[in-house]
């Protein structure tokens, strides 16, 4: 079934100018579906377009599908167009014959034959149909005639119409394509605006290529099924910003100077910039890129002339927009002078290169700066201390900083052996860079040569038995060491130190006892030190480099009593005359120990209590001293197996300690028993003849 195709002559101008342009492009961008669906079509805007008026266009699309995609016109889609005619429109015998596919063209003819171009799969125009003037040409291919389990069969249908839509009063045109799904819709879509209107935006924009007045829309790769909405605008001249760097009103001449621009238009806009360089109204120069770069002196600039600079951005409908940039060339160079000071030194010469000064020194750079512009002249002092060490200034200025030895002399983050070994002084270098408005740059160099003013870091550590410690940690009868390993000089070998060692009993008021004094680094190294009584004590440390730099490091060392349990007995009194009545024994003993410990005294195997509460010795009042009492039945006059048992729990240890008494005697061990008799018993006869006087006094 045919039926004839009718074209205003606009539609056919158009159709036969991008056909043919974009076939290649068609045939491929338009395979869908695996390749089933292919084809194009097209909507030319063909009269001019303005707010509140009528609207025309010409639609032109064909489609071309292979037979195993089924219609959703008839029923099984999924069994294949072929298989779809025969069932439905025919016998079912297998057989595609002259009269099933013409029944099934008429079929798509009355299918496509609409009013409604948005019914239609074209559009709509500021939110209204567009409208089909008159029916729609259609030429419906359908199946050849054959047996239906064929393959690599087509069928499709071309169709065009002269459409006609009314625009509102706004200023933004909207041009709406339906996405619901319609064999149309899987094709790609060329549109077409009339001169001087261009794409402005769409929210599937990803979905639009081409030129700003003639663009392909893909709808079959949109995600969701919705409309793609497209506005369009009558074109404005591009928009246009540039830059200049440097962007001082000067312009240096033998240095590169860049131009960039920004031009900002329509999305499927693609504007060309052109570079316009003028000395003198004479043009020099023309780039067409968006930046430009070029030193004047290149294009035949002199000193004091004016340096105009033009970009023109030009769309594809000629319209175009100017940025202008005018400067004046600066061939001089800026001048300086100053002075250098120092918190060792009040004058400098600035013509020095390597000035030296000691490590902790302030040093000020004093710049005073011109230029035969008169405009402010830029000053930057730049160094090495650091990463990005900069100060700046304008015309006047003040530069200082501190000279200390820097991150490669020797220091804790540095292993032991790194740390001991001879380093150079640290050198910072220093430049002053003097910059007029143009560029125009003069530089100055120093160095500073950082000279060795500190003494030696003395880094102690303790050791008790090789194991160590920290210094309020040691117990009395440790064997101590003081160990210096650790410690470095800025820049001097370790083996370059001079080294003495003291050490002072706080509480004694004598001078500190020497240990050593101005020996080398192997002696001082690791120092032995002497037992040191309980209390509070100094550690005494000098060290001397080479350049005479000294140090005296106090050391507070506190000396604990002695570790675990050490139980003694002071004294034991004992009362007991007969054998056969009871005798209490009363022992007092002392724990010189830093843990605690129990205490219980035994005859044989029968024992009294333990105490009820330990005893330790502390730093503050030294041994802890108790009393325990013991009674039993003397049962001879030679009283033996008599002992002290003592037991801690915190040092792991226990003991007895035997005790002896007998009948009318006491302990040998009861604090000289005998020599307190004899301070005892005298001073009983003096306090008697002292009473007996008093009482003779009274009573004459």
């Amino acid at each position: 079934m045919i039926v004839s195709l009718s074209f205003s002559s606009s539609s056919l101008e158009w159709l036969e100018k991008n056909t043919n342009s974009h076939q290649a492009n068609h045939s491929n961008s338009g395979q869908n579906h695996d390749e089933l669906i292919s084809g194009v079509s097209f909507l030319n805007f063909s009269g001019p377009i303005s707010h509140s008026s009528m609207i025309n266009a010409t639609w032109y699309a064909e489609v071309l599908m292979e037979e195993s995609y089924g219609t959703d016109l008839l029923g099984n889609r999924t069994m294949g167009l072929l298989n779809q005619i025969d069932s439905e429109l025919g016998n079912s015998d297998g057989w595609l014959d002259y009269e099933e596919a013409e029944d099934f063209a008429e079929m798509v003819l009355v299918e496509r034959n609409w009013s409604n171009a948005y019914m239609g799969g074209c559009c709509r125009f500021d939110y209204s149909p567009m409208m089909a003037v008159g029916d729609p040409s259609i030429v419906v291919q359908p199946p050849e005639i054959g047996p239906v389990n064929r393959t690599d069969v087509f069928w499709g249908w071309t169709e065009s119409a002269n459409l006609t839509g009314i625009s509102d009063g706004r200023v933004l045109r909207l041009i709406d394509l339906p996405r619901v799904g319609g064999i149309i819709e899987e094709v790609p879509l060329w549109v077409d605006l009339p001169d001087g209107w261009e794409f402005r935006f769409s929210p599937m924009s990803e979905l639009i290529s081409g030129e700003p007045n003639t663009f392909l829309v893909n709808r079959s790769k949109a995600p969701v099924a919705y409309d793609i909405r497209i506005t369009i605008d009558a074109n404005e001249p591009p928009r246009i910003s540039g830059n200049k760097f440097p962007s001082s009103s000067t312009t240096t001449l033998d240095r590169i100077i860049s131009f960039s621009s920004t031009c900002s238009d329509s999305q499927l806009e693609v504007p060309i910039v052109q570079w316009i360089v003028s000395l003198e109204n004479i043009t020099v120069h023309t780039h067409q890129n968006p930046w430009v770069e070029f030193a004047p002196l290149e294009l035949g600039f002199s000193h004091g002339d004016s340096l105009n600079v033009t970009a023109t951005c030009t769309d594809s409908h000629g319209s175009s927009s100017i940025w202008k940039s005018n400067s004046v060339v600066d061939a001089v160079f800026p001048t300086w002078s100053g002075t250098i000071t120092s918190n060792e030194q009040e004058n400098i010469d600035v013509e020095r290169e390597v000035i030296e000064v000691p490590a902790g020194t302030m040093i000020q750079f004093y710049v005073n700066a011109s230029d035969d512009s008169g405009l402010p002249v830029s000053l930057e002092m730049h160094t090495n201390i650091s990463n990005g060490w900069r100060q700046t200034g304008i015309t006047e200025t003040i530069f200082h900083f501190t000279a200390n030895q820097g991150f490669e002399v020797n220091g804790p983050h540095l292993d032991l052996y790194s740390r001991h070994i001879q380093r150079s002084p640290t050198e910072i270098a220093v430049q002053l860079l003097v910059i007029d408005d143009a560029g125009n740059t003069i530089s100055e160099e120093w160095t500073v040569r950082v000279l060795d003013s500190s003494p030696p870091t003395i880094i102690p550590k303790l050791f008790s038995n090789e194991i160590e410690i920290e210094f309020d940690e040691a117990h009395e009868g440790d064997n101590l060491t003081l160990d210096l390993s650790h410690s470095y000089d800025d820049l001097d070998d370790i083996n370059r130190l001079a080294w003495s060692i003291w050490v002072h009993d706080i509480s004694q008021n004598e001078l500190p006892d020497l240990l050593v004094s101005n020996v080398n680094w192997t002696e001082a190294e690791s120092t032995s030190i002497p037992l040191l009584s309980r209390g509070f004590h100094e550690i005494i440390v000098n060290s001397t480099d080479s350049k005479g730099n000294s140090i005296e490091q106090i050391i507070d060392i506190v000396i604990l009593p002695k570790r675990g349990a050490h139980i003694s007995i002071i004294e034991t009194s004992f009362s007991g005359e007969r054998v056969g009545e009871m005798g209490t024994l009363l022992v007092t003993y002392q724990n010189e120990g830093t843990d605690d410990a129990y205490a219980r005294v035994c005859l044989s195997d029968i024992c009294g209590r333990w105490s009820e509460q330990p005893i330790s010795a502390t730093l503050e009042s030294g041994p802890k001293i108790r009393t325990i009492e013991f009674q039993f039945e003397i049962k001879s006059e030679d009283i033996q197996n008599l002992t002290l048992q003592w037991d801690s729990n915190a040092a792991g240890t226990n003991g007895e300690i035997e005790i002896n008494v007998s009948l009318g005697s006491q302990d040998p061990r009861s604090n000289n028993y005998g020599i307190i008799m004899m301070i005892a018993i005298p001073a009983l006869l003096l306090a008697g003849l002292l009473l007996f006087k008093n009482r003779n006094s009274k009573l004459s």
